[in-house]
C-alpha cells in the first residue's frame, strides 16, 4: 500500500524559517559575516519559490501548449540572462548568446527525453516544465563557468596565445588548449556527480519522487535519465558556448582583445 502524500502548509513553512533562524543566529555567533546574507536569501527563496509554485500550478491546470511554452522560454530568457551577467563578459549580444546556447541543447536534449525516451506525445506540463528547467539550470551552470574559465586562462597564457598568432597560428589554434581546459572545468561537476550518485548522496529528484510514494527502483531510474541528460547537456552547452564566443576576443585582424579580458569579472 502506497503511504499517503505529506502535504506542507504555511505551518510547516513558520517551523522551517525556525531552522533557518537558528542557522543565522549560528553564523552571527561564529562571525562568519554572512547572516545578512542568510536572511536575504531565506525571504527570496520564500517569495521566489511560492511564486513559481502559483505560476506553474497554474500551467498545470490549463493544459496548454502555449503555457507550457511561454513558461518555458521565460525560464530560459532569465537563465540567458543570468548566464550572460554571471560570465563575467562584458560584450554585446552576451545574454542572446546565452539564450540561443540554452534553447539549442536543452531543447534538443529536452524532446530527446520526452519523445525518445519517455514517449509522451502531448503537452504534458508535469514532464515538460520540470524536465526543462533542470536541463536549462545545468546548461546554464556549465557554460558559465566554461566561459569564466576562457578568460580566466586567456588572461593568464595571453602573451602565449599572441605569440602563436605571431607564428602563424589562427584563433583556434592558439586557443585549443585554453577552449579544453575551460570545457573539462565546466563538465567536472557532472562527472563528479556521476562517480559518485547513489554511494555518496541521494539526488534530489530520486529523493523527491521517494517522499512522493514512487517506487525507489523506479525513482532511480528516473534519476538515472535526468543524470544523463544533465551530463550531456553540460558537456554540449560548454562546447557550444565556449566555441560561440572565443573568435569574439579577437579582431578581424587576429589581435587578441585585451581589452575584454580585462573588463572580465
Amino acid at each position: 500500500m502506497t503511504p499517503p502524500l505529506l502535504s506542507l502548509g504555511w505551518l510547516e513553512v513558520l517551523l522551517l524559517l525556525v531552522m533557518m533562524a537558528a542557522a543565522a543566529g549560528l553564523s552571527w555567533l561564529l562571525g562568519l559575516g554572512v547572516t545578512r546574507t542568510l536572511a536575504l536569501g531565506t525571504v527570496r527563496s520564500v517569495v521566489q519559490l511560492s511564486t513559481v509554485g502559483f505560476v506553474i500550478g497554474w500551467v498545470f491546470r490549463q493544459q496548454t501548449w502555449y503555457g507550457v511554452l511561454g513558461l518555458l522560454a521565460l525560464m530560459t530568457l532569465v537563465a540567458g540572462y543570468t548566464g550572460a551577467r554571471r560570465s563575467g563578459v562584458r560584450m554585446p549580444g552576451m545574454v542572446w548568446l546565452f539564450s540561443a546556447v540554452l534553447i539549442a541543447v536543452s531543447g534538443v536534449t529536452l524532446l530527446y527525453l520526452t519523445q525518445a525516451v519517455l514517449g509522451i506525445r502531448e503537452w504534458d506540463p508535469r514532464y515538460l516544465i520540470p524536465l526543462g528547467g533542470m536541463l536549462l539550470g545545468n546548461t546554464m551552470n556549465s557554460a558559465t563557468l566554461a566561459v569564466e574559465r576562457l578568460t580566466a586562462e586567456l588572461r593568464r597564457d595571453g602573451g602565449d596565445v599572441e605569440a602563436l598568432l605571431a607564428l602563424g597560428a589562427s584563433p583556434g589554434q592558439a586557443t585549443r588548449e585554453a577552449r579544453r581546459t575551460a570545457i573539462r572545468a565546466a563538465i567536472t561537476p557532472s562527472l563528479n556527480t556521476m562517480l559518485t550518485v547513489g554511494i555518496v548522496t541521494l539526488p534530489g529528484m530520486m529523493t523527491g519522487q521517494m517522499l512522493g510514494g514512487t517506487d525507489p527502483f523506479q525513482a532511480a531510474m528516473y534519476q538515472l535519465m535526468i543524470l544523463f541528460g544533465i551530463t550531456f547537456c553540460a558537456l554540449s552547452g560548454a562546447a557550444l558556448a565556449i566555441h560561440t564566443l572565443a573568435p569574439r576576443f579577437f579582431t578581424p585582424a587576429v589581435q587578441l582583445r585585451k581589452e575584454l579580458l580585462r573588463n572580465s569579472g
